[in-house]
């Protein structure tokens, strides 16, 4: 809503801009027309003729050419150009490119389908992407080295050029079918596909641009397309998130849903609960918070949301873009607002039965075009440092503020558990198995959202403040089914 507020801003002063220049250009018409009209006159001798014409190229035109030399529009454009400290940057022009090559890649979408909004088999009522819009996510990808998938957004690119009335109008910026074209040669030619290379660089050659430019391309190519192919594989994706998050999981049996009665004041008011996994332990209670409350966490939260610091195993910290993580959050103590706060909490102790001693503070992120967060643990591998001088992280209590229409799935992929948002429900699991150290089915994944806006807020409880954790030599082995090479290998297969 912020950008959408700016742009207005931005098109009024434009507009206004065109107001100063339309007004020039009618006082200039008017001198043109005063012009036309001595020559219009009749040629004979004629004093008033003589007068007129003596004032008007003496007199007239030095003050005219005073005017042309006036700057027009300067307040306009200090205007614009003061919007600028507001307008996206290059880390957040950058981060929705990738937001966009993330969504086609993680849920195979086709470009074609995606640039008029048809988006899984539902269709949407938005803009349809312009050439330029194609050409922009077709370089993210070309930058990722997926040159198959940059080079159907170019070719995207090339059609809508054609086809759209005001594309050409855009060469004021350099952008035309020739910039196209050696786009996509240079995605085929990448690939190790030479001989389409080549016939990419032929169809520049005919334009009549940059002639010796595309006869040397031409050339180049010939030779090359003269051996045989050999097609260069996209590289391997590294991480488990986008096999995940398409895949299919087959629901669970042996779970059950239940009435969590288990203080005085739940015998009263008990608590929907559901089972999605016993070992390891996973549930989801659901209504515990309502939409004047969850309206309330996004004011206090908004104004304070700022891009998510990522952290590695090693302990280093990222503070700019990672595109691993992409999502804003911030911290909301607990005298924020006390009476919201008490009843959050309590409500996550009725459920947990845990103790809020020594827990984090509440998180609240949102996560914006094609946002999600790859495969983790909550649990650290390591106890060193002061972040963790109340131990690791043992059990995560996740609030879910908002629905998303496609995507932004919790999926939990060494378990088989996919869990889609649910307002107002609080989503629970376990991070440590009985002798303190992680449990690597723990490890689970934000999928990137399709359609929508996510909004969660996440409490993490730490093991010293709760009284049945005790220290336990005994090493917890998980069953034979939950091989974790095995299962992974079964995601990027498939």
């Amino acid at each position: 809503m912020p950008l959408l507020a700016l742009k207005e801003q931005a098109v009024k002063t434009l507009r206004n801009y065109v107001l100063v220049l339309t007004n020039r250009l009618s006082q200039i018409k008017l001198f043109i027309n005063q012009l036309e009209e001595l020559l219009k006159s009749k040629r004979f001798v004629n004093p008033f003729l003589t007068f007129k014409v003596h004032r008007m190229l003496y007199l007239d035109c030095k003050k005219w050419l005073n005017v042309l030399k006036e700057k027009q529009g300067l307040k306009e454009i200090a205007h614009l150009q003061g919007l600028r400290h507001n307008m996206p940057t290059k880390i957040d022009y950058e981060e929705a490119i990738f937001g966009m090559n993330r969504l086609q890649s993680t849920y195979k979408l086709d470009p074609a389908e995606m640039s008029v909004g048809f988006l899984r088999g539902k269709q949407y009522r938005c803009k349809k992407l312009s050439y330029l819009d194609c050409l922009t996510i077709g370089y993210g990808d070309d930058l990722e080295k997926k040159f198959q998938s940059a080079e159907r957004w170019f070719k995207l690119a090339l059609q809508k050029y054609y086809s759209e009335p005001k594309s050409r109008a855009l060469k004021i910026f350099g952008w035309s079918d020739d910039i196209i074209l050696r786009l996509l040669m240079k995605a085929t030619q990448s690939s190790g596909r030479y001989k389409d290379a080549l016939q990419y660089a032929k169809k520049g050659l005919s334009l009549g641009y940059s002639q010796t430019h595309w006869q040397d391309q031409v050339s180049r190519l010939k030779n090359l397309s003269s051996k045989p192919e050999v097609l260069k594989p996209e590289e391997p994706n590294q991480f488990l998130f986008k096999p995940a998050c398409l895949m299919e999981y087959p629901a669970k049996s042996n779970l059950h849903c239940r009435l969590l009665r288990s203080t005085p004041f739940l015998q009263l008011a008990p608590i929907k609960a559901e089972e999605l996994s016993l070992d390891p332990s996973i549930n989801i209670y659901h209504n515990l918070i309502d939409d004047r409350e969850i309206a309330l966490l996004k004011n206090l939260s908004n104004p304070h949301l700022s891009r998510s610091k990522f952290y590695t195993y090693e302990g280093k910290v990222v503070v700019d873009f990672s595109n691993l993580r992409t999502c804003k959050t911030m911290r909301l103590k607990d005298n924020v607002d006390h009476k919201l706060m008490k009843n959050l909490n309590q409500r996550i102790m009725d459920a947990t039965g845990l103790s809020m001693a020594e827990s984090e503070e509440l998180q609240i992120s949102n996560y914006g075009i094609g946002g999600h967060l790859y495969e983790h643990e909550d649990a650290s591998r390591s106890s060193g440092g002061s972040f963790w001088k109340s131990g690791h992280r043992i059990i995560t209590a996740l609030y879910y503020l908002s629905d998303v229409e496609q995507g932004g799935e919790t999926v939990f992929p060494f378990v088989g558990i996919r869990v889609r948002t649910q307002k107002g429900s609080l989503l629970v699991w376990n991070n440590l198995v009985l002798n303190g150290t992680s449990d690597w089915r723990s490890v689970h994944i934000s999928c990137p959202i399709l359609m929508g806006d996510k909004w969660i807020a996440t409490k993490w409880f730490r093991e010293h403040a709760q009284m049945f954790i005790r220290p336990c030599p005994l090493k917890i082995n998980a069953p034979p089914e939950f091989n974790q090479t095995k299962i992974k290998n079964k995601f990027f297969k498939e």
